[in-house]
């Protein structure tokens, strides 16, 4: 039974096409590439600010009940605190962004590890404020 040649010109076709789109794809990612590179500094900016406000929150609502009390933040309570602030975060920047971010980083543990690890230098910087603040205020 001989092969018809409609059949041979529809796979070709199909073949070509599926070239044609897989090609347009990698170009397409290509561009999206490029775009973030030249955008970063807007789409840190962005990050940025939603992480401030994230931080503000978590910190007045968990961090300082601590600090009044002259109490440092046990390790099991940063843990919690710290994985609040990653949900604000992401609730902050929603979906549509969430999915930018985690393309600009390239996955999205990278993302989050981006996310804790500015956490974990405000608290730091906070922990380092405070305790020149009472170094202070004992000298006197």
């Amino acid at each position: 039974m001989p092969i018809d040649p409609l059949f041979i010109i529809i796979c070709i076709t199909g073949l070509i096409t599926g070239i044609g789109v897989g090609f347009a794809l990698s170009i397409y990612r290509y561009i999206k590439r490029l775009y973030y590179i030249k955008h970063f500094k807007e789409y840190v900016s962005v990050l940025e600010y939603h992480m401030d406000r994230a931080y503000d929150i978590v910190h007045k609502d968990k961090i300082l009940a601590f600090s009044l009390d002259a109490y440092r933040v046990p390790e099991d309570e940063i843990e919690d605190i710290s994985k609040e602030f990653v949900k604000l975060v992401r609730k902050y920047i929603g979906p549509t962004l969430l999915k930018e971010f985690v393309q600009l980083y390239g996955d999205e543990d990278t993302f989050l590890f981006i996310v804790l690890e500015y956490f974990g230098r405000r608290y730091e910087e906070d922990e380092i404020r405070k305790s020149a603040m009472d170094n202070l205020t004992q000298e006197e």
